[in-house]
């Protein structure tokens, strides 16, 4: 992948985004995502049972963030609410730094990846036409996606704990703080 080509339209003088309007740019990209992936996987349990519609669904969804945030320096809900992702030197973030800083987001959804594979070869859930039945019987087929929602959940935690607990001007969170980024609210 070649380096998005923007110029540095930031100063030290600009704003670090505070709390509230981070989740909820994280809320408004989420219920983007989750309305996408709840109608797609809807329409693949009834209709195909297809791993590999999953399978790119999923991908879609799990890049989201980073390639948004490399390229436009803002996914859509930061967008909306004004906000830009920065390296500390204020410059826009590169793809690498953009993975980097998404992995806590990315991982935990990669792990379902082979659980699903292996629920759409299972003939026991090829009964389920309803996202929900399917879902429940799934987590019941394979206990360990339980895990790795826990996993999602002790991350996210993680990441607001340090958030708030952050006393620096940064306003950083865990997952700026391992790709060395910043929120910036931009100036209207």
């Amino acid at each position: 992948m070649t380096e998005p080509e923007t110029e540095n339209t930031f100063t030290q003088t600009e704003e670090y985004a505070k709390f509230w309007p981070r989740a909820g740019a994280y809320i408004l990209d989420n219920i983007v995502i989750a309305l996408a992936s709840f109608t797609i996987n809807s329409i693949n349990i009834a209709q195909f049972k297809s791993f590999w519609l999953y399978l790119l669904f999923a991908l879609i969804a799990i890049l989201y963030k980073p390639l948004m945030e490399a390229r436009y320096s803002a996914t859509l809900g930061k967008m909306i609410l004004n906000l830009k992702v920065t390296n500390t030197q204020y410059d826009p973030i590169d793809y690498t730094t953009s993975f980097l800083r998404s992995l806590i987001f990315i991982v935990p959804p990669l792990l379902y990846v082979p659980f699903y594979y292996l629920a759409f070869q299972n003939a026991d859930l090829d009964q389920y036409s309803a996202v929900l039945e399917f879902g429940n019987e799934f987590a019941n087929a394979y206990p360990l996606v339980e895990w790795i929602g826990n996993l999602s959940v002790i991350l996210l935690a993680a990441d607001v704990v340090v958030l708030l607990t952050d006393k620096t001007k940064t306003q950083s969170s865990l997952h700026d703080r391992i790709a060395k980024t910043y929120v910036i609210q931009e100036k209207k």
